[in-house]
């Protein structure tokens, strides 16, 4: 049964190794044309997606990080080691995107006193190619909840935290584009921050207790 057990354990690390070490590499992509075409039309709303994709990168990174030094460091069964080390890793994951939430907080807010942004074709497709990699990425790491331990758990949170970014984004484009609503880019970048603002916290304090 022991052996069973320490079977399924490696097997789900092993699995969720795939899964992210799959987002990782699509969210760099998606990273660096949300970033680009951000900045070149002035979209704060698409900037703040492209930066939380950064962070999301570099925490699905620690992600994978986490399950290859378990897959191949510590092979032997040691539950509280694996505790350990995953839930060291969720509250990583949670500062992380809590301190780049707080900086797009500050960037929204001085997007009210310079509503300059230019709605392009380009950045509403990147917006949209974004979304739509956030949602695969979101399925991938979804479809092994059986699975799910709070390391897995902070990496969804991160890719739904984009999904949502992702969705204001594209709403601030359309109504800047269409109907001239310039002020709703720095509007969705704060409701945004607010939402995904409450999910870090509720991480931090989770993983917390898990450490301690």
């Amino acid at each position: 049964m022991a052996h069973d057990h320490h079977e399924h354990s490696h097997y789900h690390i092993q699995t969720n190794e795939r899964s992210t070490k799959i987002v990782v590499l699509l969210s760099v992509l998606t990273m660096a044309m949300e970033l680009y075409y951000g900045y070149a039309n002035h979209s704060v709303a698409l900037t703040m997606d492209g930066w939380h994709m950064l962070t999301h990168v570099l925490v699905m990174s620690l992600a994978w990080a986490a399950y290859w030094y378990l897959k191949t460091k510590h092979k032997e069964n040691n539950q509280k080691l694996k505790d350990r080390v995953i839930s060291l890793s969720a509250f990583a994951s949670a500062i992380v995107l809590l301190v780049v939430t707080l900086m797009m907080v500050v960037e929204s807010i001085q997007k009210f006193f310079n509503l300059n942004i230019d709605a392009s074709d380009g950045a509403l497709a990147v917006s949209v190619i974004g979304l739509v990699v956030n949602g695969v990425s979101a399925y991938l790491l979804h479809r092994e909840e059986e699975h799910r331990d709070l390391n897995m758990h902070a990496a969804y949170l991160h890719v739904v935290s984009d999904v949502v970014i992702s969705v204001f984004a594209i709403v601030a484009l359309f109504a800047a584009r269409f109907c001239d609503w310039k002020i709703l880019d720095p509007i969705c970048g704060l409701l945004s921050a607010l939402i995904i603002i409450q999910w870090a916290v509720g991480l931090i304090r989770k993983s917390w207790k898990q450490i301690v």
